[in-house]
């Protein structure tokens, strides 16, 4: 389900991990080894989504290893470090700011020795990008978009241009015309833009570099 070069077109996907899940209170060698095992899952995934995403956690555990030991974590303590493994050039979204909802669970599992984790992310058909060739450009102030290598060094510069002139023209009407910015913002482009701050680990380019 997840070795096709688009997400299904339903919205929906989910994956299995056969693996415990590891606690925010972890160091951080025990919480890097988790994401590089998470991410190992997910290299033959050929696309990134860049829109709204909501996101179902069911932690599958023996009732007996959950309730008379102490060594399993604290149900909202496994949350952010999954987050964090799905993000980056290496993950299936850019960053968890992406991410609307989350509703995390566990349920009885019949092996005593062994814990999985079953992923289900919901997201907008439409809202995603290929990785192959993917950087990022800056169209203003630490706001990046995605652009291509494949993409003809004409087109990147028009996407960039385009979206430009949509931000000038939204802060036009904010300022002078008193439009909010939900209204305005409807004269831009739809793809999402992101902060530099949230692009750790991607390929950034200025606009001269386009």
């Amino acid at each position: 389900m997840l070795n096709g070069e688009t997400p299904p077109e339903s919205g929906l996907f989910f994956f299995e991990v056969e693996r415990a899940p590891v606690s925010l209170q972890a160091n951080p060698n025990k919480k890097m080894e988790f994401k590089e095992f998470i991410t190992s899952k997910l290299e033959k995934v050929s696309f990134m989504l860049t829109g709204d995403i909501k996101i179902s956690i069911e932690w599958f555990i023996h009732e007996k290893k959950r309730y008379e030991t102490s060594s399993s974590a604290d149900i909202d303590n496994i949350i952010k470090p999954l987050m964090d493994s799905l993000c980056g050039p290496q993950g299936i979204m850019v960053d968890d700011n992406q991410v609307q909802s989350v509703n995390c669970h566990w349920l009885d599992y019949h092996d005593l020795e062994k814990e999985k984790i079953v992923i289900t992310v919901e997201f907008f058909p439409t809202d995603f990008v290929l990785k192959e060739g993917l950087f990022f450009v800056e169209v203003d102030k630490n706001l990046y978009m995605p652009l291509w290598e494949s993409l003809d060094k004409k087109a990147q510069k028009a996407m960039v241009e385009l979206y430009e002139q949509g931000i000038k023209i939204r802060d036009m009407m904010v300022a002078n015309a008193g439009f909010d910015y939900y209204s305005a913002k409807s004269v831009m482009a739809g793809q999402r833009v992101f902060h530099k701050g949230r692009l750790e680990g991607f390929v950034l380019k200025k606009k001269t570099e386009v």
